[in-house]
């Protein structure tokens, strides 16, 4: 199998967990990468209802880590504006394929693998699930990228 390195270089999935995971900490090795990174970075634009459905918990998190209300929506700007977004339209021919895979462990990554078989890119991510049933999509976990 390719190196990373080699496996990312045309582009990467990126799912709503490492975009959340990017936003919390104050100093960011994460958020760093994402926002310095020359690798493209994809992601279904139903990433960002799912950003909008969990920012009250996310605020709460980044208030208890220091960030403040401006600095999180600076960060969350910076990083939405680094990612292109796809419309269901783009991928809606490979939903089917990934509910079929996701409903054994989580039906709400379909538009993710959805958008990886479509575009054939790897997922970066830290869901376990997404790792754990990898085969017909590409997944590299976030430790990877980041080393």
């Amino acid at each position: 199998m390719a190196g990373v390195q080699e496996r990312i270089g045309a582009g990467v999935i990126v799912d709503t967990n490492v975009i959340i995971s990017a936003l919390i900490p104050k100093n960011s090795k994460l958020r760093e990468f994402l926002l310095t990174t020359e690798i493209p970075l994809h992601a279904p634009d139903y990433m960002l209802m799912e950003l909008e459905k969990y920012w009250g918990i996310i605020e709460k998190k980044a208030k208890k880590r220091g960030i403040t209300e401006p600095e999180l929506a600076h960060f969350r700007e910076e990083l939405l504006g680094r990612i292109i977004f796809h419309p269901l339209s783009e991928y809606r021919g490979f939903i089917n394929k990934a509910y079929r895979i996701c409903r054994e462990f989580d039906e709400k990554d379909t538009p993710f693998v959805a958008l990886a078989l479509s575009l054939r890119l790897p997922i970066v991510t830290d869901d376990k699930g997404l790792l754990a049933h990898a085969g017909e999509y590409d997944v590299i976990p976030l430790n990877d990228v980041l080393r």
